[in-house]
C-alpha cells in the first residue's frame, strides 16, 4: 500500500474533506443520495470510504450525473456531478497531492488555488498596463475540460507523483462515465466540470504552457483556460501567439479563434468579467446586465414578500457583485446603481402604481438601517487587492 494512499484514507483526512463537501452542499450524484442524507450516517459512510480505498480491490469512482446549466451567452454548459461520497474522496484526494504540485506551479497561475482568485489576476493585468505594457494576445481553449488527453494528463501526473495506486484511482476517475438522460456514455477524453478534483488536473495539465511560455520571457496572467499575455510591442504579442498556438496544439488543444487574438489595449479588451480600455477598468457590460437583471428579479414590485425580506434577498447579490468589482473604476457607476436600486424598493412599497415613492417617504437612511447593503460604500471601503508576490 503506497503511503500517499494511506494518507488519503486517514480518518481524519476524510472527515476534512467531509467537512467542505458538507460545506459546498450541492446536488446528488446517481445514487441519489444527499449531503443531508450521508451526514445522518456520516461515521458509517467515512468508514466505508476508508476500507474501500485501502482494499485490495481498489475504490471505483460511480458515473457522473450530467446537467446542464445555462452559460451568459444562452448556450448550455454540461457538468459532471459526483456523489456526494465520491465527492469527499475527491477532496481527501486534493488534500493530499494538491500541495505537491502547488509547489511547483507558477505564481502566473491564478485559477482554483489556494490565496489565488480572479481579482488577483485582473489586478496584475491592469498593473502590467499601468507599466506601460500596450498589447494583449488573449486566449481561450475550445471545450477544454471535454478534452484533455488522459495519457498526457496522467504522464504528467506521474512526474510528481510517484504512487501507481494513486495514479491509478486518478485514470479510473477520468474513465468513469457520464450518465445522461439517454444513457450510460463513456469517456476517453476530458475530466468533467464539477468534480472536486478537476480544476487541480487542469492545472496540471496547463503547467508546461506556464513554464515554457514565462521561461520564454511573455507575461502571462492564466486562470484556469482563460489567460492573457500583455507586451509592450505588437511584435512581441504576435511572437507571444506563436508560441502559445504551438504549445496548446501539442498538447492536443484548440484554441478558440473567436475568443482569441491580438489587440491593442487602448481599443479594448476582457478578461474575467472586466472591460480594459487604455488605463480604465469596469465591468464588461454583458456582466453590468446580467446584474441589473438579477436585481430586477429580487425586486419586483408584485413580489409576495415584505420590504425587509426583499432587501435580505437582495443583499448577498449585492456584497458578492460589488466586492468582485470595486477594484474597478465604478465609483460613479456604482453610486448610480445605488440610486436605482433604491427607486426599485422605494417602488414596492408603493406596490403597482407606477410613479415611484418621494425620497420623504422612504429616505435612504430608512433603507440602510433596513440593512440595505451600498455598492458606493462597498466602493469605497475596499482595499486594493494586491498579492503579496511577483509573477516570477
Amino acid at each position: 500500500m503506497g503511503v500517499l494512499l494511506e494518507a488519503i484514507a486517514e480518518p481524519v483526512n476524510l472527515a476534512q474533506a467531509w467537512t467542505l463537501v458538507r460545506a459546498n452542499r450541492g446536488a446528488g450524484g446517481v445514487d441519489g443520495q444527499t449531503v443531508a442524507a450521508f451526514e445522518a450516517d456520516v461515521e458509517h459512510q467515512l468508514a466505508a470510504l476508508r476500507r474501500r480505498l485501502l482494499s485490495s480491490e481498489r475504490y471505483v469512482p460511480p458515473p457522473v450525473r450530467r446537467v446542464e446549466i445555462p452559460k451568459p451567452d444562452g448556450r448550455m454548459r454540461p457538468l459532471g456531478i459526483p456523489t456526494v461520497a465520491d465527492r469527499v474522496v475527491q477532496q481527501a484526494v486534493v488534500q493530499v497531492i494538491g500541495p505537491v504540485f502547488e509547489a511547483g506551479f507558477l505564481p502566473c497561475s491564478f485559477g482554483y488555488r489556494p490565496g489565488r482568485s480572479a481579482q488577483a489576476a485582473v489586478w496584475w493585468v491592469n498593473k502590467a498596463i499601468r507599466d506601460g505594457d500596450r498589447w494583449v494576445a488573449e486566449f481561450d481553449i475550445v471545450g477544454f475540460f471535454d478534452h484533455l488527453n488522459h495519457q498526457r494528463l496522467l504522464r504528467e501526473v506521474a512526474k510528481v507523483i510517484d504512487d501507481p495506486e494513486v495514479i491509478g484511482l486518478i485514470r479510473r476517475w477520468l474513465r468513469a462515465g457520464v450518465l445522461t438522460e439517454t444513457g450510460l456514455q463513456a469517456r476517453s477524453s476530458g475530466t468533467p466540470q464539477g468534480g472536486v478534483i478537476s480544476p487541480l488536473l487542469a492545472n496540471i495539465y496547463l503547467h508546461r504552457l506556464d513554464s515554457e511560455v514565462r521561461a520564454a520571457g511573455f507575461r502571462l496572467i492564466r486562470y484556469a483556460d482563460d489567460f492573457v499575455i500583455l507586451c509592450d510591442r505588437r511584435w512581441k504579442a504576435q511572437a507571444a501567439d506563436r508560441l502559445v498556438r504551438h504549445i496548446v496544439a501539442d498538447i492536443g488543444l484548440e484554441v478558440a479563434e473567436d475568443k482569441s487574438g491580438i489587440i491593442k489595449v487602448s481599443d479594448g479588451f476582457e478578461f474575467l468579467g472586466f472591460s480594459f480600455k487604455a488605463r480604465f477598468l469596469r465591468p464588461r457590460p454583458a456582466a453590468l446586465a446580467r446584474f441589473k437583471d438579477a436585481v430586477r428579479a429580487r425586486t419586483r414590485r408584485q413580489a409576495p414578500v415584505s420590504l425587509e425580506q426583499m432587501i435580505l434577498d437582495l443583499n448577498p447579490l449585492l456584497r458578492g457583485w460589488g466586492n468582485y468589482y470595486a477594484i474597478g473604476h465604478v465609483q460613479s457607476l456604482f453610486e448610480d446603481l445605488d440610486k436605482w436600486i433604491r427607486m426599485r424598493l422605494r417602488s414596492k412599497v408603493r406596490g403597482s402604481k407606477a410613479r415611484a415613492i418621494s425620497n420623504a417617504k422612504l429616505p435612504t437612511r430608512t433603507l440602510e438601517r433596513l440593512g440595505l447593503v451600498s455598492l458606493g460604500t462597498l466602493r469605497r471601503t475596499r482595499l486594493s487587492p494586491a498579492p503579496g508576490h511577483s509573477l516570477g
